[in-house]
């Protein structure tokens, strides 16, 4: 007679869980939205609460400030839907590390980024515009580009196990090459400044890392 009341509350548990997801997930969505057109101080937990059709003390319940929720969605941006696996080891990451020929890391790797850059470099702009006056996001801005780094850092030892980099460039040089220009602050410029199409940045950026990091023509 117990099973039952058993799988009820098992019934109820997935049940708020779910429940729970949905609206964390409808948070985001709005604080992406808002994040994107409004900016960073217009962007308030009141406004996120409203669009998300919550109160602003679930908002608050659920991530406790815009930080954290800013923070989240660069995280799931970044790693395009699937929070748990960091990029790094994600499907198209693999495809570059495991590639045996330089040129084609290098091409398979600029298409990712791009796709990477083209829905994560607005959310960028916005941490980097407010740590100006927010040292909250001064702080969350230096750690979201040194995990950037650590990242571009495994790409290019990657590229050294299958042949010779440029002579004078060292593990550490050709990481902050790549970190510089495939960066989303590049991208902004070149995307929303210059004006070119983001097929044509992963061109531009698949000949640059060719031309400035390897030790032939690839």
């Amino acid at each position: 007679m117990s099973m039952p009341k058993k799988k009820t509350r098992e019934y109820h548990s997935l049940r708020r869980s779910r429940q729970a997801e949905q609206t964390r997930a409808a948070i985001q969505a709005a604080a992406d939205s808002l994040f994107r057109t409004k900016g960073w101080s217009k962007t308030t937990i009141a406004a996120i609460a409203r669009e998300a059709k919550v109160s602003d003390e679930t908002v608050y319940a659920v991530f406790g400030n815009k930080r954290a929720i800013i923070k989240a969605l660069i995280a799931d941006t970044v790693r395009r839907g699937n929070p748990g696996v960091p990029l790094i080891k994600q499907g198209n990451a693999l495809k570059v590390l495991e590639a045996v020929h330089q040129g084609a890391q290098i091409a398979l790797f600029a298409r990712d980024v791009t796709d990477v850059l083209s829905h994560v470099a607005p959310l960028m702009t916005v941490v980097r515009t407010a740590a100006h006056a927010e040292p909250e996001l001064a702080i969350l801005y230096q750690q979201i580009q040194e995990g950037r780094r650590e990242n571009l850092a495994v790409f290019v030892e990657s590229l050294m196990r299958n042949g010779p980099l440029q002579d004078h460039l060292d593990r550490e040089s050709a990481t902050s090459l790549v970190w510089r220009l495939a960066s989303p602050e590049m991208f902004a410029l070149v995307t929303e400044v210059e004006g070119l199409s983001p097929p044509d940045f992963c061109d531009w950026l698949e000949q640059s890392l060719k031309q400035l990091l390897l030790a032939y023509s690839a």
